[in-house]
């Protein structure tokens, strides 16, 4: 059961501090961590806070807290909004190119691409702290596992402190690599040969050599 209160004590060095909820004399203790969507660019003492309660060894403890009207910084939800933009782009123009200059299928330059874009992506999403609503880019992340980078995001969410580090993400990518590589084994089974990618990277060094200088 959620609850409001007031953050009215907060320790920075040892990152604790008191939370007061509505209508209650009774402070709870909570720490820095448990302050899902603080960017630490403003006091937490005096915030507006709604929160959850857990038993513990030591009393009762204030978890799974964010901070009332909180908005994140116009320059983030810039960020979010153009990379979400663009990745798409991104992906399509990067395909593109590689397949063009150097002479592969499109199906070898894709699986490079969409990996190294969700991986970027996700590394992306992971630096900034988590909010109560889904962000465009944690959308466009799942996008991209759905369409082949799940491999990429499934080594990722180890590095990620974002929502979507959590058991149920780990286990759906893990779920999807298993269905991408069935499929590529059915469609595209020379994805699977070293020999394959081998002779394409060959033959793209001799490619790259012939390109006249910039």
């Amino acid at each position: 059961m959620p609850y409001a209160g007031t953050i009215v004590s907060h320790d920075l060095s040892l990152h604790t501090g008191l939370v007061l909820p509505d209508g209650n004399e009774q402070a709870i203790a909570f720490t820095e961590g448990d302050v899902l969507n603080w960017q630490r660019t403003a006091p937490l003492f005096g915030q507006r806070v709604s929160f959850e309660v857990v038993q513990t060894p030591h009393g009762y403890a204030a978890v799974q807290m964010f901070l009332l009207e909180q908005k994140k910084p116009r320059s983030l939800e810039s960020r979010d909004f153009i990379a979400a933009l663009i990745t798409p782009l991104l992906v399509a123009g990067t395909t593109y190119a590689l397949s063009h200059y150097l002479r592969v299928p499109l199906i070898f330059a894709y699986i490079p691409t969409i990996n190294f874009v969700s991986f970027m992506m996700m590394l992306l999403v992971s630096q900034s702290s988590r909010g109560q609503r889904p962000r465009l880019a944690e959308f466009m992340v799942v996008t991209l596992a759905f369409c082949g980078g799940a491999p990429a995001i499934w080594v990722a969410v180890f590095f990620s402190g974002a929502r979507l580090r959590s058991e149920g993400m780990f286990l759906l990518m893990a779920a999807l690599v298993v269905m991408q590589a069935i499929a590529l084994k059915k469609y595209f089974p020379e994805v699977f040969d070293w020999h394959t990618w081998a002779y394409f990277f060959l033959k793209s060094e001799v490619t790259l050599k012939k390109l006249p200088p910039l």
